[in-house]
């Protein structure tokens, strides 16, 4: 409004006063209802309807606007070139600035352009010199530049706008992901701490699972061992063999697979768990004289010929007990088949002629073909109530002149290389003698 004043002022002269005025009032009229109107819906234009409406609101303000100032200019055009000046420079300037100030509504722009150019062209126009038309041509010319570049400003205006609203939408949506993420991370963390919770639980769970099938496995091992034990205590019960006797066996297997281990024809068989059982099974090799008659079993002399026949089934009465044992739980047991191997096997020879069944070579379990060369050894170097123990080097010789007969070669050219381990297991695990025993036998 402080334009309208200074317009005012400088033609109040040369216009009629009470024109002046009332075109002063109308302006401020007007200002004041467009400024009254903006205050009261600049806060509530949220639906599209109220925007459509302020938006011919403002196109009709904008009009009436420009048809004042060019009202202003047909009234009170000077009649002097000077003044004329002035006042075609006041109208271009506020063409342009309301292009400028105002890229967000081209209507507006354009009917406020239309408004006051117009009515200044034509009252130029109306002169009728040549100085005049150049002018109004030259005003002609600056309203095309002026929409021209009022297009121009207001696509780019639009598209700064649109990239505005676009960053914001964009900073929104990336806020809402943000968001999302924030909770699925949460959940997330949640999860891992539910998982961890369960995988501790699980954890726990199977250690003590696995200590509760340790202890079992350990007792079933103990069991194990005190059953293969009382079995042949059993035995020992029956026979004038000592409970030596099963320690000195024990030893002299394993000692014999352990040696023989690294070697090509029985490294397949004797790992770490084979050797163990070897060991822990070899008391069972003679569990079959339980059903030996007593007075074949304990008889002090040589046995005949009929005697031996019936001593020489302990070796089947010892394996058939053990497979009824295997078939009563009804599973294929390493454990018992080797058991079975050493007590039914043990006086098989390696030229075929021992018993029960005259296997010969390979055909002999290694672990039967084993007991045999320490169930010899201890037998020949042991004192028993018959006969008299035989020195170590004597019953060396005896081992040497079964290999390829009685031994498997292989077997005997082991014991050879450990027969001094042999001779001080003999001597460790030795048989307690009676003083009377002894003085027979110096």
């Amino acid at each position: 409004m402080g334009v309208q004043l200074l317009f005012v002022w400088l033609y109040w002269e040369l216009g009629h006063h009470d024109f002046m005025i009332l075109w002063l009032s109308a302006s401020f009229a007007l200002h004041l209802v467009e400024l009254s109107k903006w205050r009261r819906d600049r806060h509530s234009l949220s639906a599209l309807d109220q925007c459509r409406d302020w938006h011919q609101h403002f196109t009709v303000f904008a009009l009436a606007s420009g048809l004042l100032w060019g009202a202003a200019a047909v009234v009170f055009f000077p009649h002097d070139l000077f003044n004329q000046g002035i006042m075609i420079s006041i109208m271009v300037g506020l063409v342009a600035v309301s292009v400028t100030l105002n890229p967000v509504h081209p209507p507006a722009s354009v009917t406020y352009l239309g408004g006051i150019m117009l009515p200044l062209m034509a009252r130029v126009a109306a002169e009728n010199d040549a100085l005049h038309w150049k002018i109004a041509g030259m005003l002609l010319l600056f309203s095309m530049v002026v929409l021209f570049s009022g297009r121009v400003l207001t696509r780019n205006y639009r598209r700064v706008l649109q990239q505005r609203f676009e960053n914001e939408t964009l900073l929104r949506e990336l806020e809402a992901q943000k968001n999302l993420n924030e909770e699925a991370r949460y959940r997330l963390e949640l999860a891992n701490a539910e998982l961890r919770q369960h995988e501790e639980r699980l954890e726990s769970m199977v250690r003590e699972r696995t200590s509760e099938l340790r202890q079992r496995t350990d007792e079933i091992g103990l069991i194990k061992d005190a059953t293969i034990l009382a079995l042949s205590s059993l035995a020992e019960t029956r026979d004038n063999e000592t409970g030596n006797h099963i320690r000195r066996t024990q030893h002299y297997i394993r000692l014999l697979a352990q040696h023989l281990r690294g070697h090509s024809r029985f490294k397949d068989f004797l790992t770490e768990e084979n050797i163990e059982l070897l060991f822990k099974l070899a008391p069972l090799h003679d569990v079959g004289k339980v059903g030996i008659p007593d007075h074949i079993l304990l008889k002090p002399g040589k046995l005949t010929d009929e005697e031996f026949e019936i001593m020489k089934q302990h070796a089947l009465l010892g394996g058939n007990a053990i497979a009824a044992a295997e078939s009563e739980v009804n599973i294929q047991s390493h454990f018992l088949r080797i058991a079975r191997q050493i007590a039914v096997g043990h006086h098989e020879k390696w030229d075929g002629s021992g018993y029960p069944f005259g296997l010969s070579g390979e055909d002999i379990p290694i672990p039967a073909r084993l007991m045999a060369l320490a169930d010899v050894y201890d037998a020949v170097s042991s004192r028993r109530v018959y006969k008299h123990a035989i020195h170590h080097d004597e019953v060396v010789k005896i081992i040497e002149a079964g290999s390829g007969t009685h031994f498997d070669p292989d077997i005997v050219a082991a014991f050879n290389m450990i027969k001094h381990e042999f001779a001080a297991i003999a001597e460790k695990f030795c048989d307690a003698v009676p003083d009377g025993a002894q003085a027979s036998l110096i």
